[in-house]
Parts: structure tokens; sequence; C-alpha cells
């Protein structure tokens, strides 16, 4: 197999909890140079006055490189500020890894996963001389209709000439295949080495069961459904783990989050990827409320899932359509009360060998037989090339 310059943009911070950036970089870097540009961990010249935030605008270690972008324009939270930002700094990043691969003698590549950030629209264009992959991760959308169709048309265009294009799930497959019919599915990914080397968790139990939840607490969940759910089980405590986030949300939504946290069988925490395995350890069950009339959610492919199955704990889920497919592991409810029953039943039956059998699928996807698999596409890929 070739040895690439591989560029990565991260939409979030390097340590963020939503870790699908970081660990495909840390595996690739182990045969390729993999350059980082930290989108997600951007500072301001107010934020570098101030001692808020450090700045090194490039470090390395080892195969892996950061760049950490640096707001030359002022106006952090404005779009258009953020588009003039990432303008001027994709020429820096483009030389960067030019410079790297003409020293090194490598191709460069392109890895992309996704429209997240509404600024990477000016990526892949950006890139597109460059062999790219798309390593789709989640649907391609947005609350703006507006930038939901400039995302949507994106996506058909860097469908059109991808060199290789790449799925977590079956539903999204189906989806990409209707413009692109080589799309490849891979493994979901979750980092099964967290469970081998728990510590104690960051929780107090009682004698009530636990019910948990870990991801973000944001527009994409059912808060009504997980308020009313809350308020109408008392003798259940509920562990809620990971931040709050009030972006697209209502202020009646906003608030419901807030009435929410303050339940009395509500404890509310960060997520800490050290102490994750333990925190799953000790809930009971765990649910994953999401608002199904949202294309994101309805769509997606939650990555807890594999943490929730690898714990060997029931899951109970609104009906995620890529969750649909495994009936056998998954617990469905639609309301307060269907979920009410589901959690009462899944406490007094767990089901053992089910959960077993849950486990050993969560172990087909862990980062490295993700990162692996693409890889072998790769290599496939390489001998059409040159057969061509």
């Amino acid at each position: 197999m070739k040895r690439y310059v591989i560029l990565i943009p991260f939409h979030n911070p390097w340590d963020w909890h939503t870790d699908y950036a970081n660990q495909t970089a840390r595996i690739l870097a182990r045969s390729h140079i993999v350059v980082c540009m930290l989108w997600g961990d951007t500072v301001s010249f107010w934020e570098i006055l101030r001692g808020a935030r450090s700045y090194r605008p490039v470090t390395r270690t080892g195969n892996l490189i950061k760049i950490q972008p640096i707001f030359l324009v002022p106006g952090k939270r404005f779009f258009l500020s953020q588009l003039i930002n990432a303008g001027l700094t994709l020429p820096f990043v483009f030389l960067i890894v030019t410079a790297i691969s003409f020293i090194t003698k490598r191709e460069r590549l392109f890895w992309f996963f996704g429209f997240y950030d509404p600024v990477f629209l000016l990526l892949p264009p950006f890139f597109r001389s460059w062999k790219t992959v798309y390593d789709c991760v989640d649907i391609a959308t947005h609350p703006s209709h507006a930038l939901r169709r400039r995302i949507e048309a994106s996506e058909r265009s860097l469908l059109g000439y991808a060199w290789i294009v790449v799925t977590n799930s079956g539903t999204l497959a189906t989806r990409l295949r209707t413009f692109r019919p080589d799309v490849r599915i891979v493994p979901l990914g979750f980092r099964i080495e967290m469970f081998h080397t728990p510590l104690p968790a960051p929780i107090v139990r009682t004698r009530r069961p636990l019910i948990g939840y870990s991801g973000s607490i944001d527009y994409r969940v059912n808060l009504s459904l997980l308020y009313r759910l809350v308020r109408g089980n008392p003798r259940w405590d509920f562990g809620l783990f990971g931040p709050v986030f009030h972006d697209h949300l209502t202020g009646h939504k906003k608030a419901l989050i807030l009435r929410i946290l303050r339940q009395p069988n509500v404890t509310h925490g960060n997520l800490e990827t050290e102490n994750l395995a333990a925190t799953l350890a000790a809930c009971d069950a765990f649910i994953i409320p999401y608002d199904t009339d949202m294309p994101l959610a309805k769509y997606a492919f939650p990555m807890k899932i594999m943490e929730y199955w690898y714990a060997k704990k029931p899951v109970i889920s609104t009906r995620i359509t890529e969750l649909e497919r495994y009936p056998r592991f998954v617990r469905f409810a639609s309301t307060s009360r269907n979920f009410t029953q589901a959690i009462r039943d899944a406490l007094l039956h767990p089901a053992p060998r089910t959960l077993r059998a849950a486990q050993m699928l969560a172990t087909k996807h862990t980062w490295q037989r993700k990162v692996v698999a693409i890889m072998n596409i790769m290599r496939r890929y390489e001998t059409t090339d040159r057969k061509t």
C-alpha cells in the first residue's frame, strides 16, 4: 500500500468525547503522515491576550501533526467571519501538506468526515485536486433549510468525484448509493480499550435503579419525552452524562433542559473518557430518546450504542432507523409510557444471553477494525488505479 500525507479537518476539539476524528488520525498515523486541521480548537487574538486559550500553531508527535487555526478577522461567533477565517487558513494548510508531500515523496490524501460545520462547505472544493476519502459518519443536513440545501448539493458534488466513499451504517449507505453505487459499509467504531482499564465512576449510587444516557444534550434529544419520563418515574435515578448545547433550540426547549436537570432524581455530569467505562458499568439500563422527526437523529447510528452493548446493559431507544436493524438488542419506545414499560421490563428481565451476544457484536465495531477496513479498500482501489 502507498504511504500518504493525509489531511483531516476536525469539527470538534481534539479531546472531544465524540472522537471519530482523533481515533482515525491516531491509527492512520501508524502508517502515514497525518495532518489534523483543528478547526474545533480555533483561537482568537482576544482569547490569547486574555490567557483564556493556549495557542500552538503547529505541533508534531511522530507522524501526527496538528495545526491550530487562529482567527485573524474578529467576530468568532459570526458565520461570515468564520468563512473568511477558514478561507485564510486553508492556503496555509494546503502549503504545509504540499511541502510535506514534496519532501517525503508521498501522495496527498484528503480525509473528509462530512459537513458538520457550515464552513466545511469550503473544504472539498479547495482540496478537490487531491484524492479524497469521504468517510461519512452522519447524514449531511442542518436545521437551517437554506444551509441544508447547500450542504446536500455539496455532498452530491463530492460523491461524484471522491476517490472512495465509505459509511458506517446500512441506512446511510442506502441513501448515498442513490448518487454513488460503490459506497462501502465499514464498522461504526468505538473505543474498546477504555473498558480494559476502568477507573472509579464519578457518581454516587443509591439503591434505586440508575437509567443512563451519555452524549450531548442538544436539539437531537426529544426533550419533552425525556422530561415526562423523568417526572413520571421518581423511583428511578437518571444519569445524564454529557455537555448541554442550546444551539438551534427554542426558548421553550432551553427552559425544558433546565427543568430536566433540576429534577431531584437527575444527576448531570461531564463525559470524561477515562471514567466512561466505570460510569456505564454503574448504570442498570440506557436510553436513547432521540427526536426522530429530525433527520440527524432519525438516520444516526449512535456510537454510544456500541459502548452500551459492550457494557452488557439493556438499551431502550426511540425508533432510529439504523437501530431497527437490531431488534434483538434494542427495545423500542415512542412515548414516556412506552419507555417506562420497556425500562421496567429490562430491569426485571435483562436477558443476559442477549446482552453477551450484543457485546460480541460490539467487538466487531472497534476503531481499529474500521480504519483497517478502509485501508483495505484503499489498497484495492490502488490496484485498480494501476491497472487503468
